[in-house]
């Protein structure tokens, strides 16, 4: 049980990579590109080096909230894991930031998702910042399974032990 303690901090670690990865996602300008040397992201457009400013639009509000919620449930993460044990009160308090956590997590894993799909909806090829976004969704998913599987185990083998 002892080495199942450190999920939620793995948990953790694994969502603030995803969100380094969802950040970098969506300020570069990669989202697709083309072999005729146009690329584009959620911000700009560069057509032969020259890049225009463009609304982000719904693909960028999902992708931005996907951010936070992945940052909130890293830090729900950290706190479940540290409060585990403390006392009774303390173990439902761990036990409810864990279960939010898990929500954010899977929750900014389908923003990710929606944002891109509601980008991809033109037929181009995607790019490194497009890329960057799916692996943090997996990411986000993956924490969201090594924080609900401590929560499982650790909170039902700690109500049967009394």
């Amino acid at each position: 049980m002892t080495a199942l303690r450190v999920f939620p901090f793995i948990g953790a670690f694994i969502s603030i990579a995803a969100v380094v990865l969802a950040v970098v996602g969506v300020s570069t300008t990669y989202w697709f590109s083309s072999s005729s040397g146009v690329h584009a992201g959620l911000w700009q457009t560069c057509v032969g080096g020259i890049c225009t400013k463009s609304n982000g639009g719904r693909p960028a509000c999902f992708a931005l909230t996907a951010i936070i919620a992945i940052g909130v449930a890293a830090l729900l993460a950290i706190f479940s894991g540290l409060a585990r044990d403390k006392s009774d009160s303390g173990n439902k308090m761990a036990r409810l930031c864990g279960i939010l956590s898990v929500i954010l997590l899977f929750s900014s894993g389908i923003l990710i998702a929606a944002s891109l799909y509601a980008y991809i909806s033109a037929a181009h090829a995607t790019g490194y910042s497009f890329t960057f976004m799916a692996i943090a969704q997996f990411l986000s998913f993956f924490a969201a399974v090594l924080v609900a599987h401590w929560m499982g185990h650790s909170f039902t083998v700690a109500s049967s032990m009394k």
